[in-house]
């Protein structure tokens, strides 16, 4: 079954790597200019919660954006599984961290605590990434999705960009990888 799931995994990473620079070229990046972010596979929260991940999100030079993510996993209770389309990207391409924020397309989730008015489809949901580095040691990690609340849409949230020091809830990709960029060239991005 984990062998199943790692396949599927690896394709759907294949697959965002094959995919996401043409959609990009086609609705209108031009190289250089483009940033967001793009990943898949398996992270770990508090070293017992497998989520299976995958997402794209870019932004265009215009400031529109595309992509989808999609995460699963089982947190005892039941199935949580999301799919949403992405409505905004905010890249920090020196630290190597994105914030990616949509609006649930699809909640095929059992779990009661995923049932609630603010995880139905049109609700904001939202994550950040963080890309590794070269080393086993330097993975690269995801937070665990977020929804409308304390932070009230995703827009806010890839305003704010929130960021707690040491890396706070954000767990360590175990399969697949995360890659973050921003415009060649441009550190300091204006993302709201």
């Amino acid at each position: 079954m984990k062998r199943n799931c790692l396949m599927v995994v690896l394709l759907s990473f294949v697959g965002i790597m094959a995919v996401a620079p043409s959609l990009v070229a086609a609705h209108g990046a031009h190289a250089g200019k483009s940033q967001g972010t793009m990943g898949a596979g398996h992270f770990l929260v508090a070293d017992t919660l497998d989520v299976e991940f995958s997402f794209f999100a870019f932004r265009r030079e215009n400031g529109s954006v595309i992509g989808s993510f999609h995460h699963r996993t089982n947190d005892g209770l039941g199935v949580v599984d999301f799919k949403a389309r992405v409505t905004c990207v905010a890249v920090d391409p020196v630290q190597k961290r994105a914030w990616v924020g949509g609006v649930i397309t699809e909640n095929n989730s059992s779990s009661p605590d995923y049932l609630q008015d603010n995880n139905k489809p049109g609700h904001d949901i939202w994550f950040r990434v963080l890309q590794g580095g070269d080393e086993p040691s330097d993975q690269g990690r995801s937070t665990f999705i977020g929804f409308e609340g304390a932070i009230a849409s995703s827009t806010d949230y890839c305003a704010q960009r929130p960021w707690p020091d040491g890396n706070a809830r954000t767990w360590p990709v175990t399969e697949g990888h995360i890659l973050v960029h921003g415009p060649d060239g441009d550190a300091d991005n204006d993302d709201n």
